[in-house]
């Protein structure tokens, strides 16, 4: 059975930001809780939110594969790597894409995408 957790409607769209089964974890729309700053201030926003929710699954980042990063505006690569690196296991980092393309929002800058796996109780 998929677990899904935080089901809502985004802008009409009904959608469950975590989906799960097995090992497999699939987080989606991770977004920054607020769309005030720039993207180094949204992506760090965005990873904190990542973080939460992993812990809400019984993990953290060591349990991520990889990392989709959509970017509003691909001039913005430099400074989101910035928060970036404050963020991930220099020793371990996730895989990670950098996409640029049209978000859902005009003041949103960045969004992440992310897979998992369960390790915790292996």
């Amino acid at each position: 059975m998929i677990e899904r957790r935080h089901i809502d409607t985004l802008d009409g769209a009904r959608r469950a930001q975590i989906a799960a089964q097995g090992n497999w974890i699939f987080f989606s729309g991770i977004h920054p809780e607020t769309l005030d700053g720039d993207i180094k201030e949204q992506t760090r926003s965005a990873l904190r939110r990542l973080d939460t929710l992993l812990a809400e699954m019984g993990e953290d980042q060591g349990s991520i594969f990889v990392v989709h990063v959509w970017l509003k505006d691909m001039r913005y690569f430099s400074a989101m790597n910035a928060a970036w690196n404050e963020w991930a296991d220099a020793e371990n980092p996730p895989a990670r894409t950098c996409i640029s393309g049209d978000l859902y929002r005009e003041d949103l800058l960045v969004e992440l995408v992310v897979t998992a796996c369960r390790t915790k109780g292996e």
